[in-house]
């Protein structure tokens, strides 16, 4: 695990998100930063790139996400998510936030350790800079919002926030499709990515409504977490994980 600190660094974190998004989710190219097999925007330069690399592959770059820091975020910069959604606890500009995007693991790597590092290096940036709030979008790689009716009526009934964690799509379609009481909480928690599932095990909430975003071919959600509410048990949990990882500049 690293933090990618040069350009080559930056433009391996962009190679494999070309790779997984654009020729693996089939997303439409939409600039022409892209002809050259590169996913890059404005934002990369403002934010900091986790990258987990596979050594006996030569350092092989194998997982990115990238973090947005409050902190370190420029006043003329907004949050990604801001695009899609409406988020109440952005107006409050108090406290640290982080912002988490543009997650993907190559897919000869989907194992489960991959994203498990990828969160323990969230987990340390959530430390080191005093985190009160951790947020982003996730989404399902469908356009179809009926085929994963269950999926988001079960986070709607079971995970949604409140006050200022009730995010809201501003484009807005209705997650609540299924009745709360036709859905089997085990089998549809199941079914859910991983970025999902390793929000709500720290406690993280859903925003309300899904949003398409037509250029990636999916359906996006708004997760929110709140670190002091996350229960001490995991805060335990994922900090001594994060203090084992070695994660070089």
């Amino acid at each position: 695990m690293k933090i990618a600190q040069s350009q080559d660094d930056i433009e391996a974190v962009q190679r494999l998100r070309f790779d997984v998004f654009f020729n693996e989710y089939q997303a439409q190219a939409y600039t022409d930063s892209h002809a050259d097999g590169l996913d890059r925007d404005m934002f990369d330069e403002h934010c900091a790139h986790l990258m987990v690399v596979d050594n006996s592959q030569d350092g092989r770059v194998v997982a990115t996400t990238r973090l947005l820091l409050s902190a370190r975020k420029p006043a003329d910069v907004p949050y990604i998510a801001a695009s899609e959604f409406s988020i109440p606890l952005l107006g409050e500009k108090t406290g640290n936030y982080m912002e988490v995007g543009r997650s993907c693991v190559h897919k000869d790597y989907r194992d489960g350790n991959a994203i498990q590092l990828l969160w323990r290096g969230i987990t340390k940036f959530v430390f080191a800079y005093d985190i009160d709030f951790l947020f982003g979008c996730a989404s399902f790689h469908e356009t179809d919002a009926d085929k994963i009716a269950t999926e988001l009526s079960y986070l709607y009934h079971r995970h949604l926030g409140e006050g200022k964690t009730l995010a809201r799509a501003l484009e807005h379609m209705p997650m609540d499709r299924v009745p709360a009481d036709q859905i089997d909480d085990k089998s549809a928690m199941a079914s859910l990515p991983p970025l999902i599932k390793a929000y709500l095990q720290l406690g993280g909430v859903v925003g309300d409504g899904v949003a398409l975003d037509d250029q990636f071919n999916t359906l996006d959600i708004m997760m929110t977490v709140e670190i002091a509410k996350v229960p001490q048990t995991y805060v335990k949990f994922f900090k001594k994980q994060a203090d084992r990882l070695e994660m070089t500049p």
